[in-house]
């Protein structure tokens, strides 16, 4: 749990950061933001579906301007906090609003 707040709260920073440069032509080009573990001790049903909740929020965090494209993987990184584990990797794509009015 206290992993997915911390990635909620670099999100929030990353989310912050693309929207003030929401002036800079993006040429569609997909943006790695960040990747996340997000495990658990005893489950991995637990973990796969902390992962797609965080999935879902971040796709209601899309927009006009910001589109998040994020997907998850099992992952056996050691640096996991518990043996089932997967990995969250999240794209963004800040949308240039000149194209969009062509």
């Amino acid at each position: 749990m206290k992993a997915f707040i911390f990635f909620l709260t670099l999100l929030s920073i990353a989310y912050v950061s693309l929207a003030l440069a929401g002036d800079v032509p993006s040429d569609t080009r997909w943006i790695d933001t960040n990747s996340v573990l997000i495990s658990n001790q005893q489950n991995p049903d637990i973990a796969r579906r902390d992962c797609e909740t965080t999935m879902r929020i971040l796709s209601i965090m899309s927009n006009d301007k910001i589109i998040f494209r994020s997907m998850c993987e099992p992952s056996y990184n050691p640096r996991c906090v518990y043996y089932y584990c997967y990995q969250l990797n999240v794209k963004a794509l800040v949308i240039d609003e000149h194209r969009r009015e062509e």
